[in-house]
């Protein structure tokens, strides 16, 4: 009975996510290419400890990095979580500057059980964001000046559905099956600003992505002494053909507006020189990751994550795009001085403390982009100690200003909400 009275509230709570998320976008120049700027790894407590989180087990958090850890959560507990990203970008060049911060919807999803060794997860939260507009400036003593413009926004979110059961004792297999959809938008125009009879050429590519990919995780969990823990965790996410739609539309676009010639027929300033649409794929390559945590007495939590993904052969609709194998190391730890404390608020707050380095999937100009920073953040305890505020904070930097290349210094600031509640519970009345 619970459950239909929940079910069509969280059906409409995920329909809206999944609007706003559409909305949601990037400010980095290095979004043009791919699918965008992937998002970071994790909800706001993964993001506080560098992105790890493949072995972690916790029966009060939803943890999406790896399915297998959903058996964690208590067999009577329906756990909710929110959050929200802010994120403040400052690029420079050798000689250029720009800055931007914004704010968006960062995931909503939801866990419970379904049976005493079988639980769930529901969820979404972006996969990649697109988001950048440049402008570069020449000069041809033929032509004259003339200005490149680069534009693009949209970006890819991904719905999953999760479950994870106990398949022997201590062992723990889980599998998300994502529904992958979203735009992405791209334009570039050639303009000459001192020529006002000249006609300028624009270029609209919008690709549409709307499939199903599936990945699966392993854990493995062990006491190795009376109050000490190790987990071991394993992602996979296979090779996937994506399908999608692509529209391509090139104009030359001459001064002037609509006007109708001697025989009444319209003549238009904009002439098209090409209009196609292609239906084709997208090659998402496989994904690797495994993790290690260390646990003590529900006080001290250590943990460390590697993923490989080699994008070099991926296809984008038969064309190739600037990618390589990316490869990435996550850390961070957490610290809770009385989780049961009585007394002493500040006793039950979970202090973190992470990094990350990535080998990012672009290679440009010759060179791979690089991605490392540090994280921190807290877990505040709500009135039910079982649901929290997370607050994580994330510093970095990625790119270069070798090679004419851009550097991208950033700060993102996580916020979310994890609320507990009981899940399949008869209420009695005397």
């Amino acid at each position: 009975m619970l459950l239909r009275r929940r079910l069509p509230f969280l059906i409409i709570l995920l329909i809206f996510a999944g609007q706003v998320l559409a909305q949601t976008n990037s400010n980095s120049p290095y979004s043009r290419f791919g699918l965008g700027m992937m998002s970071q790894p994790g909800f706001t407590k993964n993001r506080a400890m560098g992105g790890a989180g493949i072995a972690f087990r916790d029966n009060n958090q939803i943890n999406y990095l790896n399915p297998a850890s959903y058996t964690a959560i208590d067999t009577m507990s329906f756990l909710f979580d929110f959050g929200l990203m802010g994120h403040y970008t400052y690029t420079e060049t050798g000689s250029v500057t720009d800055d931007f911060y914004g704010m968006s919807m960062d995931h909503l999803a939801f866990a419970f059980p379904v049976t005493k060794w079988m639980a769930a997860s529901v969820g979404i939260r972006p996969y990649s964001k697109v988001g950048y507009s440049i402008k570069e400036e020449d000069y041809d003593p033929d032509i004259g000046f003339i200005d490149y413009t680069y534009m693009g926004n949209g970006g890819v979110s991904q719905l999953y559905l999760g479950t994870s059961f106990e398949f022997f004792d201590r062992l723990y297999l889980g599998i998300n099956f994502k529904y992958l959809f979203g735009a992405l938008d791209l334009e570039r125009t050639v303009r000459f600003p001192f020529e006002n009879y000249y006609s300028y050429t624009e270029v609209k590519s919008r690709t549409l992505i709307n499939d199903f990919i599936l990945d699966m995780g392993l854990q493995y969990s062990q006491n190795i002494r009376e109050k000490s823990n190790i987990t071991f965790g394993v992602i996979f996410d296979n090779k996937t053909k994506v399908s999608a739609e692509n529209s391509v539309l090139k104009r030359n676009i001459f001064p002037g507006n609509s006007a109708p010639s001697n025989d009444s027929t319209l003549i238009s300033p904009s002439f098209t020189l090409e209009d196609r649409t292609t239906l084709g794929n997208i090659v998402i390559p496989t994904n690797v990751g495994v993790g290690i945590s260390y646990s003590y007495n529900n006080k001290l939590r250590i943990g460390f994550d590697y993923y490989s993904q080699d994008w070099s052969n991926s296809t984008f609709f038969s064309s190739e795009e600037p990618l390589t194998e990316s490869n990435s190391f996550h850390g961070g730890l957490e610290f809770t001085p009385d989780p049961e404390a009585q007394k002493g608020y500040h006793k039950r707050i979970a202090y973190r403390l992470g990094g990350h380095y990535q080998n990012s999937y672009l290679q440009l100009e010759g060179e791979q982009l690089k991605d490392y920073g540090i994280s921190f953040g807290v877990g505040l305890p709500l009135k039910n100690p079982r649901s929290s505020f997370q607050v994580a904070c994330e510093a970095g930097r990625m790119g270069a200003l070798e090679n004419n290349l851009i550097r991208e210094n950033y700060i993102f600031l996580s916020f979310s909400v994890t609320l507990h509640d009981f899940w399949f519970v008869k209420r009695k009345f005397d």
